[in-house]
């Protein structure tokens, strides 16, 4: 935040970028990921409004094996969430298409481990950005 504010007009890294909107995805996943149906819907349309789009309207009732398309980061990417046969929402997915095609960013919810524990991984074909990205988001010293 200072280095921009020493010079707002400078060129941004592409991957910083990009890295940014992986993160926005990935807060907006975090939001609902393990809830079930009933406390999910609220809080996806106070965050997301009609951005957030039910596989079915079936699955909008009652939440059970569907999946909610959460509004992209970026052109770049998309965020899915997966639903089991019980209405808990269970699998968090932001896939890469483009010049970040074959990027997944993903993170499973169980009773057993609660928390968010986020996977990065490249899916062949990849192009040369997608794995400078999944390299980039590895990074310890990335801010």
């Amino acid at each position: 935040m200072i280095r921009w504010l020493r010079n707002p007009f400078r060129r941004r890294n592409p991957l910083d970028t990009a890295a940014r909107a992986v993160d926005r995805g990935r807060a907006g996943v975090e939001t609902v990921l393990g809830l079930p149906h009933r406390l999910a819907v609220p809080l996806l349309q106070r965050h997301f409004g009609d951005a957030a789009v039910p596989s079915s309207e079936g699955f909008r009732e009652h939440g059970r094996d569907g999946s909610w398309t959460l509004p992209a980061p970026a052109p770049e990417f998309s965020v899915r969430l997966d639903a089991d046969s019980e209405g808990r929402l269970i699998h968090g997915r932001i896939t890469g298409s483009g010049p970040y095609a074959g990027l997944i960013v993903f993170s499973d919810w169980s009773p057993d481990h609660p928390a968010a524990v986020w996977q990065i991984r490249v899916e062949e074909p990849a192009g040369e950005q997608a794995t400078a990205l999944h390299d980039h988001l590895l990074d310890p010293e990335r801010n």
